[in-house]
């Protein structure tokens, strides 16, 4: 069975999709409701979380993002159709992220030093530009958006949370996580879970 299904028949996969789930929502609903700018870019904290919880929780935290959208869209007051492919780019997102940084961290001991860091910016760029290009398609797709002004705008709140607080966050919780085997995921198992090569 693929690793994005069978993290549902994994207590400790079924643990991290709440807690990511949970966390996400958090953060989500108050800024969903305010719609906090700063020179007309949205405010999104929660853009920060995908990469992060991608690389720490692989399958588990790509469906807690995923769960965690639609709750946060639903009760935040900013529900529509384009919510469900919210919630197809928040699970595609964390999971790619996941991927491709172990990936590239193949060979290197897992520590969050200068080159982890590096791999990090490398894939975030990446899969937040894939990602935001897909959502925005699928807008003028399904519903005759316009892709550019999308594009731009899904993009450009995404990407500064991302490059600049996303490092931030991962140094502060990457040590305790892999010390404590608060990890999840096939590339974390083959890693032994300790982060030793």
């Amino acid at each position: 069975m693929h690793e994005l299904l069978r993290v549902f028949t994994d207590r400790k996969g079924l643990t991290w999709i709440a807690v990511t789930a949970f966390f996400s929502i958090l953060v989500l609903i108050p800024f969903n409701q305010y719609h906090a700018e700063i020179a007309g870019i949205t405010l999104r904290p929660a853009a920060v979380l995908p990469p992060v919880c991608g690389i720490l929780w692989g399958p588990a935290g790509a469906w807690g993002l995923g769960f965690g959208n639609i709750a946060g869209d639903f009760f935040g007051g900013s529900w529509s159709a384009m919510s469900i492919f919210g919630f197809i780019i928040n699970v595609l997102y964390p999971y790619l992220a996941y991927r491709i940084w172990h990936r590239m961290m193949q060979g290197h001991p897992m520590r969050l030093d200068i080159f982890a860091i590096g791999c990090f910016w490398m894939t975030a760029f990446a899969v937040t530009l894939a990602c935001m290009v897909l959502l925005a398609a699928c807008g003028t797709i399904f519903f005759a958006r316009p892709f550019e002004s999308k594009f731009i705008s899904y993009f450009g709140n995404n990407i500064f949370w991302v490059m600049l607080a996303g490092p931030v966050l991962l140094a502060l919780i990457f040590e305790p996580a892999r010390r404590n085997g608060l990890v999840y995921g096939d590339a974390w198992d083959r890693q032994g879970e300790t982060g030793r090569m």
